[in-house]
């Protein structure tokens, strides 16, 4: 079947980490490569999950590739104007986009109600008292929409909250996008049987990959983290001027790009 990555011509892309036949040293992969300063917790979240993304899809496929702090412009009018997607890994069966929650030793839970958004919470491990947290599956969820737009139809374009440390508990019911590192092995599986079945979204050949790979890129452009983390602390400056400032005072306008 063709599809419409494979109708048009590849071309070169950025040097990404990638996997193929030979075996990778998934460690220094994930060492590998650069982040900002000041998220030492999400860093080490970020690069234990690109390890165990690695050990887990490699068996499954002959080529993938995994990227990490991919950003993307986000529709006019959005709140921030970019978008950041933690890790996006690339093979034959599409693009898998991860979500990932530096929780350690602690429960997971929801509370849901008919009249309202869910409500999720962290406790930690012997521990009575629980904090409220933004709602990850959501997060994930609105960026993956606005992705999947700009992205050809006949590619799938799936999200996961990925929560990499040991010691996390989820408990009650809790969307199948949000997993563990256990669930990773089975996730792999589906996505190849899914390839390999679902005439929707076929399989990619080198070529599609290739031009899966420049199309991000692409649309990340010489956006970096940086850019997104300054449109983030905007976002909650602009938010606090507006909470402080009196009735009636003039709105200053939608965030843009930096």
């Amino acid at each position: 079947m063709t599809t419409a990555l494979h109708k048009v011509p590849a071309r070169p892309v950025l040097t990404l980490a990638s996997h193929g036949h030979k075996k990778t040293d998934v460690v220094a992969l994930a060492r590998g490569i650069c982040a900002p300063g000041g998220e030492q917790e999400t860093n080490a979240a970020t690069a234990l999950a690109m390890q165990q993304l690695a050990a887990a899809f490699q068996p499954a496929f002959s080529r993938m590739h995994i990227l990490r702090d991919l950003v993307i412009p986000m529709y006019e009018g959005s709140a921030v104007p970019t978008a950041r997607f933690d890790v996006a890994l690339v093979c034959q069966a599409g693009v898998y986009l991860f979500e990932v929650k530096g929780w350690r030793n602690a429960v997971v839970y929801r509370k849901t109600s008919t009249h309202t958004v869910p409500r999720w919470f962290l406790r930690q491990h012997g521990h009575s008292l629980a904090r409220e947290v933004k709602d990850p599956a959501w997060q994930c969820g609105r960026k993956t929409t606005h992705l999947r737009s700009l992205m050809p139809a006949d590619l799938r374009v799936q999200y996961f909250v990925l929560l990499p440390f040991e010691g996390v508990e989820l408990e009650g019911v809790m969307p199948t996008v949000v997993i563990t590192p256990q669930d990773l092995p089975y996730i792999a599986r589906v996505a190849r049987n899914n390839g390999r079945s679902e005439q929707g979204y076929p399989m990619l050949d080198n070529a599609a990959i290739d031009r899966t790979l420049q199309l991000l890129t692409d649309l990340q452009g010489e956006l970096t983290v940086d850019d997104h983390m300054r449109n983030c602390r905007d976002r909650s400056t602009h938010a606090a001027k507006i909470a402080r400032a009196p009735i009636g005072a003039a709105h200053p306008g939608p965030l843009k790009l930096q």
